[in-house]
């Protein structure tokens, strides 16, 4: 199991420096989708990217890094369509708000390579779980600002209310990962958001 840090050895400064390290990270994604886990190795990452190790060493002290980094960009294009998806819906009805950050998540992960499975798989084994959390942290913050403004959702900790939802369409989706392509995508999403609807919708407002 690895056992270095997660962490990048150094931020990049130019241009030039930011597309190479996109280049480095989108390879991960490239191998972990064609190949899995087991042909994740520097030096096959750094002969995708198209770069030299020495390169790769300045960015990324090793794979630990490379995946917490892979992890942070699946989350933060996440929570950015998260945001979007809620200041877009403000003024809408909560049924329908609900359904629009349903459809911005799935939006993501269609977006996002399918290797979701390798990288909940390799959350552990890299030290990222910490880096994991405060991800989810963001958006229990992000969701709990927006429902404290919501004078049309009967809550009284709007935090915690945030915390339960959160986590709980984190672990549906982590369920349907796991089980791999066999589970209806679409269906489940449905009725995530019947559930959450329930949770949070006034009766007048449940219909979806």
């Amino acid at each position: 199991m690895p056992k270095g840090t997660p962490a990048p050895r150094r931020q990049p400064k130019t241009r030039h420096a930011a597309i190479t390290v996109d280049a480095i990270v989108e390879s991960v994604e490239r191998i972990l989708e064609q190949d899995g886990p087991t042909a994740l190795t520097t030096n096959r990452i750094a002969d995708v990217a198209g770069v030299s190790i020495g390169t790769l060493y300045q960015y990324f002290p090793n794979k630990e890094a490379l995946v917490g980094a892979l992890q942070d960009k699946y989350a933060e294009d996440t929570l950015s369509r998260v945001r979007g998806a809620l200041v877009e819906s403000a003024t809408l009805p909560i049924n329908l708000v609900i359904a629009r950050v349903a459809e911005a998540v799935l939006c993501a992960q269609r977006a996002q390579r399918p290797i979701h499975r390798w990288l909940i798989d390799w959350r552990t084994a890299a030290g990222c779980q910490e880096r994991y959390r405060r991800a989810l942290d963001e958006q229990v913050g992000l969701v709990a600002e927006f429902l404290a403004q919501r004078r049309d959702v009967t809550i009284t900790d709007p935090r915690a209310a945030a915390f339960v939802l959160v986590h709980a369409i984190e672990g549906i989706i982590e369920a349907v990962t796991e089980r791999g392509p066999g589970v209806d995508m679409i269906a489940v999403a449905m009725q995530a958001i019947r559930l959450v609807t329930v949770f949070l919708a006034p009766p007048s407002c449940q219909e979806v």
